[in-house]
Formats: structure tokens, sequence, C-alpha cells
């Protein structure tokens, strides 16, 4: 009888070598074992399975490096795609095996885990090289972080204890966001120009806590770990690097797009404008916000290499333009009355009336069905205020005969039955909320997951650098403390 996996994990190797003569035929790749294939062993808890890949560690426990997933291993711990005993699926971005690096958070540790590699040759003094790597986020990773960073030296770098190894990586994503996919392969690369003489490449995070962005994605999880796979080092004579505008898109008027890349070292690029207006320098990449169908150009010189792209948008309008929403409580308190106004309607099948409690889950109260531009109304009605409650939220859910939705923005109605002493306007908010209130000794803003994001002392609060979602703000005054929640769009 035929052993499935063995002859399966033959097969894979077979192609694998195949795979790796072709490519290492057609590009100079400096990086050995660039996509982890080869290795001294498959089942890797917290050590190190593939070849020519070591994580640079001195004085820490030898099981904490970095880990190692083959579709040769036959424990639940380190195959592919499910790995880490079912807490993670992944399918390597080419071949059958990937590896990771990983780092805690928030915890005073700063723990850091790095994977290193030594490459094929040296790099030549003034030459310019082409540098890659794919990441992705492990499944269970309670946070997302950026400074996902390559660093190009001479000789290894070394963490001690497994602390930061304190250093200024070359390579990262262009504004250094934080990497939250878990699906996809995300590129980070860039072009570097040598010094002579780097020999080495080491992967991961190399600054503390304190200056790494962190962005909770799970309620529970365990520490950030991120994948890692096909990593390149390539002269750039060896290739040819050509401008990347983006892909051709469509979204809704009002809405915006990230045009360009977010590749490193870009510093001689241009872009225009359908008018052959410049309308910025030296970004890989941006975000853009058209009001109608238009086009925009990048022109780049890397290296001597001169390149040009286009990316073409398209806007849709708004399948329903309205030119109010308001909702206004009645005088006995029995009901809400939501009124709304369209200017325009496209396609447009009903509208569901949804109202929230706590501004972030809501549910449809009732339907109205479109009739083209007019005047709506919807009572809400509702017999008590529960006091648990000082605001009710509301919005429209707009539906299209082909069912897709689009949402209005959010409005609120303060409860004034409930005998809360303070009050914050307006909610929800863009830029500024004002508290009314006397002797405020000092104000908090926490986002959902706890994190203090603004202490004060005013009385108007500027929150325009706040992501949108839910906070919770707590009024500290010489009598009392009180929490309010408010909602920043």
């Amino acid at each position: 009888m035929t052993n499935y996996n063995l002859t399966t994990n033959i097969k894979a190797q077979i192609i694998w070598a195949l795979m790796f003569v072709v490519f290492n035929t057609n590009a100079q790749n400096l990086v050995p074992n660039y996509s982890f294939e080869q290795h001294t062993i498959c089942n890797s808890v917290g050590g190190q399975g593939a070849t020519s890949w070591l994580s640079p560690l001195k004085g820490y426990n030898i099981l904490n490096q970095y880990s190692y997933f083959n579709i040769c291993s036959s424990s639940k711990c380190c195959g592919v795609p499910s790995y880490n005993f079912g807490y993670g699926w992944q399918f390597a971005r080419t071949g059958f095996a990937f590896a990771d690096f990983w780092f805690t958070n928030n915890d005073g540790k700063n723990q850091r885990i790095y994977i290193q590699s030594k490459l094929y040759d040296s790099l030549k003094k003034n030459h310019c090289y082409y540098i890659e790597f794919y990441v992705n986020l492990f499944n269970f990773s309670l946070y997302a972080n950026n400074n996902i960073s390559l660093l190009v030296g001479d000789t290894g770098i070394v963490s001690y204890n497994g602390q930061p190894a304190y250093t200024f990586p070359q390579i990262q994503q262009y504004g250094n966001p934080c990497i939250t996919d878990t699906l996809n392969w995300v590129k980070v690369g860039g072009i570097y120009t040598a010094h002579g003489g780097e020999q080495y490449i080491t992967i991961g995070n190399f600054t503390d806590d304190a200056h790494t962005d962190t962005l909770r994605v799970l309620s529970v999880g365990s520490y950030s770990a991120y994948n890692i796979d096909d990593v390149s080092v390539m002269p750039l004579d060896s290739m040819q690097l050509k401008a990347e505008a983006g892909r051709d898109t469509t979204i809704i008027k009002g809405d915006s797009v990230w045009i360009g890349s977010r590749l490193c070292g870009l510093t001689n690029v241009v872009w225009y404008d359908a008018a052959n207006n410049v309308i910025d320098t030296g970004a890989p990449g941006m975000w853009v916000k058209p009001t109608s169908n238009t086009f925009y150009v990048i022109e780049q010189d890397v290296c001597g290499q001169y390149s040009r792209d286009t990316v073409y948008i398209t806007v849709a309008p708004l399948p329903v333009t309205l030119l109010s929403f308001n909702v206004i409580a009645s005088a006995a308190k029995q009901s809400e009355s939501i009124n709304w106004e369209t200017a325009s309607e496209i396609n447009t099948s009903h509208f569901n009336i949804q109202r929230s409690e706590d501004g972030s889950t809501f549910y449809t109260i009732g339907t109205v069905k479109a009739k083209g531009p007019s005047t709506y109304n919807f009572n809400d009605p509702l017999t008590t205020h529960d006091s648990r409650f000082t605001t009710l939220y509301y919005r429209l859910e707009i539906v299209d005969k082909n069912n897709s939705k689009t949402y209005s923005e959010i409005r609120s109605v303060f409860l004034t039955n409930n005998d809360s002493r303070y009050t914050i306007s307006p909610n929800p908010a863009k830029d500024f909320i004002s508290i009314n209130a006397q002797n405020i000794k000092e104000v908090k803003i926490t986002d959902a997951s706890g994190r203090l994001v603004i202490k004060s002392t005013k009385t108007n609060i500027d929150i325009s650098t706040l992501q949108k979602g839910v906070y919770f703000l707590e009024i500290i005054t010489n009598n009392c403390n009180e929490v309010k929640k408010f909602i920043k769009q």
C-alpha cells in the first residue's frame, strides 16, 4: 500500500527542486534558501529548521528562536498549511515552507526574536540592490505592529538575552504602517545602495515597545508573530524595476484610494495628475480622493532605470445623495422621529433604519421603501428609556436593488431622563468634543481595548488624530468620576 503522505512529500520536494533551479537561473538572488525549502529538520518547535537561517541570540533560551514550518512535517506544530497545533493556517507563498519571527508587546520585557542569513556574496560599493521579503500576521497574534524591517550589515547582529538589537534597518514599508493581514502575503521591499562589503541580512523589529505602534487585533491571543517567505536581495543591474502606479480601480464618490506602492528608497519619483500637474515628489505611493473619473502617472528614475506607469480611477456616483438626516426626540420621550431627505437615488431599493445603544452594534428597527428623491420620516416608538444608557444612536442602511449596502453618518439622541451629571457633544464627533462640566481635574480617553490615548484637563479636546471607532471618556472632578462613551467618525 502506498504511503500517501510520503508520496506527496517526495513529489513536493521534486517540484521545489525544479523551481529552485529555474528561479536561480533567471535571477541573481543573493539570499541562500530564500524560500526556506531546504531544511535540516522538519519538526521544529521554537528551533532552527531551515538551512542557512538562524536566530542571532546570546544568553537566551535556545528553544526560543524562529520556528520553521514545512509540508514534510509529521507534527501538528510545524505543518503547512495547518500549524501551531491548529491555531495557524497558512499556505507558503511559493514552495512548501516558510518561517517566522516574533516579539512581545506591552509586557515590559521587550523580547525580540530575529531571523538572519549570510548572503552568497558581499555587496559591491555604490551598487544598487532591490530587496524584498513577504510577511503576514500569525492568526493567533494578539497584536499587529509596525517596524517590520530588514537590516543589511557587514556582520551579523546579535540579540543579547532576547532584547532589541537597536540599530537602523534600511528596508521597511513606506510610511511604516502596522501590518495586519493574516491571509495574504504582504510585500516589504525597497532599494538599497551598498557602501561595500555587506554580507548579512537580519529581519525583525529593531526597536522597543515604546517606539513600536501596537494595534490589538484579538480579544485573546499571544504575542506578535509574523510568518516570512521569499526573501530576495538582487543586484538592480540584473533586473528591471518598473514604476508601479497601482491597479486600476473603481471607488464610490467621496472615498479615498491608495495608489502606487509602499517600496522604500524610491526618492527620484514624480507624480502627475490628468492635467499633467506635479502633485507629489519622492513618494512611491499616496492617498487620493478624486471626485470624477481620472488617472495618475508616476515617473521614476532608480539608479539609472527610468520608467513610467499610469493608474486609472473610476468614480461611481453615490447610490443616494442625502441632503439631511436628523433624529429628534419627542417632548414626551416616548418616540424618536427620524427624518431624511434625498437629492438623488440611483437603483435604490429601500432604507433600513438602524438603532444602537453603544454606538457600535446596530440593529434594524424598520424599513422604508425608496420612492425617488423626496423627504422621508420614520418614528421609533420607545415606551421607556433604559436608565443604563445616556444616548441612543441611529443610522440609515441604504440598500441597492443588487443588495449592495452603504451607510449614512451616525446621529445620536441624548436621553435627558437619565440622571447623568455631565454631557459631551457632539457625539459622534470628528475633530473636537466639548464637555459640559465644571471643576474638571482631568479627562482620560481610552479606546475599546482599554488603552489610554488622550489625557487632558480641558473641556474642549482635539480628537482629530484618533482613528474611527468607539471611545470611553472618563471625567474626573473634585467630587466624582463619570465615564461617557462617544464615537469618533
